[in-house]
């Protein structure tokens, strides 16, 4: 497929490791080979914060500022949305609610802890790093941890993730509904005039969004969603499992899920994969989350990202 020139310009996001302030409060961890390069912060729930080509551009969006957030006036700590590519656990319904903590009112942003419980080095080499949360991380307690393995092949970033069900907290167990227990990849990217998403299955649509059009370059299988033009918050959800957002450079930053199927056929409503806009004060925000699902207290995903020419 040749790609066109993108409808709108890319912020280009900068890489951690020339941000003095980032890499001042935090250990980042460096995986590279002769093609790819692709920095993690455990300290900020093991985080991927800068994927891309060698000698490249961040194709990730970033805040790392975020990170010295303080409180609101209330004394409540502020949600630190840092960017990069992440791990989420739970939905947000009443369950996910008493799991992190929020009695009442809005159950997003969500608390500051919730989505940034630092990970321990379990494992690491030049191109492998297994990171993993505490049984106790001092806040609430956990019925689940999270685990996430990064593997940097020759022209493929692996990640690995998945929920381990025996790690509960000092302060005894929250439990999170079975119901309510998704494992959520959320990668965060400048937003692009479009991305594509590839469907399978029934591709049923259940969120609020514009329907996908066929792709006018008749790749087979994929689909374009237009998001350009969006200036309220939008999820797309639909059966798909890879998403594919153009660069500048004419290739594509791709992102494949692989998970059991047991963990992809318990939803009570059908999206394995997600693009999802957010307004900034009204307008549309500068960034899109590419965001992948899977189900159930044991689940597990796996998510290829690469920087082909051409759509597979």
């Amino acid at each position: 497929m040749n790609t066109r020139p993108i409808l709108a310009s890319l912020a280009a996001a900068t890489a951690l490791s020339s941000i003095p302030h980032a890499t001042a409060a935090t250990t980042t961890i460096v995986l590279e080979n002769d093609n790819l390069r692709a920095e993690i912060v455990p300290a900020w729930a093991g985080r991927l914060m800068s994927f891309g080509r060698k000698g490249g551009e961040n194709v990730l969006w970033t805040q790392p500022e975020a990170a010295d957030f303080g409180c609101y006036p209330s004394g409540t700590p502020m949600w630190k949305n840092v960017g990069g590519e992440k791990t989420w656990v739970g939905s947000q319904g009443a369950g996910w609610r008493a799991f992190a903590g929020i009695e009442t009112g809005s159950a997003w942003p969500p608390p500051a802890w919730f989505d940034s419980i630092p990970m321990n080095v379990v494992e690491s080499s030049p191109n492998h790093l297994v990171l993993r949360t505490a049984a106790h991380p001092g806040i609430r307690g956990w019925v689940v941890a999270m685990e996430r393995e990064f593997t940097l092949e020759a022209d493929v970033l692996v990640i690995r993730q998945r929920l381990i069900p025996e790690a509960i907290g000092d302060d005894g167990p929250t439990v999170l509904p079975d119901d309510d227990r998704r494992l959520w990849s959320v990668a965060q990217v400048p937003r692009p005039a479009f991305v594509m998403m590839r469907l399978i299955g029934e591709c049923r649509h259940v969120k609020f969004g514009p329907l996908p059009a066929p792709d006018p370059d008749g790749v087979p299988g994929w689909s374009r969603l237009v998001i350009s033009n969006s200036d309220k918050p939008g999820k797309i959800c639909l059966d798909g499992d890879a998403l594919a957002m153009p660069l500048a450079d004419g290739s594509w930053f791709f992102i494949e899920q692989t998970a059991p199927e047991r963990f992809l056929t318990s939803f009570a409503e059908p999206g394995r994969a997600m693009v999802y806009t957010s307004p900034d004060d009204f307008k549309p925000s500068v960034y899109a989350e590419l965001e992948f699902a899977a189900y159930g207290p044991e689940a597990e995903q796996t998510l290829r990202l690469s920087l082909p020419r051409e759509l597979p």
